[in-house]
């Protein structure tokens, strides 16, 4: 199991999490019935946040977006501030070596994420990788559609027997279906491994 599911996020982001399903819906929604489903769109893109790494101080994160056309839109590392031991981690008395990788700070995420505004973004578990988004992302995104939701509907409807804990990522889901397992963590072969289920989604519900 990925980090993500044992970790919080940093204290800037716990009011995603409280005001994710109160939110207005867009006034541009992208719908999946718009065109045909196995129809490659320019304005889908398929999300996932995993995180890497956390010291106490600071948290790393790092944030994929896959487009429709299995092109990698963006790749980025994120450092955050922990809640735990209540220092700022950018403050002059914390600094440290720097990070193994190169990172950006909460505050350039919203800019690193652009190729996303106005697009219809899905990821697998709308809550649990959506809530990370900034909120000026977040409120220009047309849709944020989850695939596990989706997923679930579409395997009962195939006779897959799908119970409550059997998907906690996208592999799981991946596993039910006779897909292999994307067996790096690296988000944005995850995103990849995410686009590849939903195409076959798509597939099913063509054939139905």
């Amino acid at each position: 199991m990925q980090l993500l599911d044992h970790h919080l996020p940093p204290p800037a982001l716990f009011a995603l999490f409280s005001g994710m399903g109160s939110r207005r819906t867009p006034a541009k929604k992208t719908e999946a019935g718009d065109r045909r489903p196995g129809e490659a769109r320019a304005d889908r893109f398929f999300l996932h946040v995993r995180s890497v790494s956390a010291d106490g101080f600071a948290h790393l994160f790092q944030f994929a977006l896959v487009d429709d056309f299995g092109n990698v839109a963006v790749s980025v590392f994120v450092r955050g501030r922990s809640d735990v031991g209540g220092r700022d981690p950018f403050a002059e008395e914390n600094d440290g070596p720097p990070p193994p990788i190169p990172a950006i700070t909460w505050d350039q995420l919203e800019d690193a994420l652009k190729p996303c505004r106005n697009g219809w973004i899905i990821a697998f578990g709308r809550v649990l990788h959506g809530s990370f988004l900034p909120e000026g992302i977040r409120s220009e995104i047309a849709s944020l559609d989850c695939a596990r939701a989706r997923f679930t509907k579409v395997a009962r409807r195939r006779g897959i027997h799908v119970g409550p804990a059997d998907l906690s990522d996208v592999n799981d889901a991946r596993r039910l279906i006779g897909l292999p397992p994307v067996r790096s963590s690296d988000a944005a072969l995850r995103a990849l491994g995410l686009r590849e289920l939903w195409r076959w989604m798509d597939a099913v519900e063509e054939g139905l």
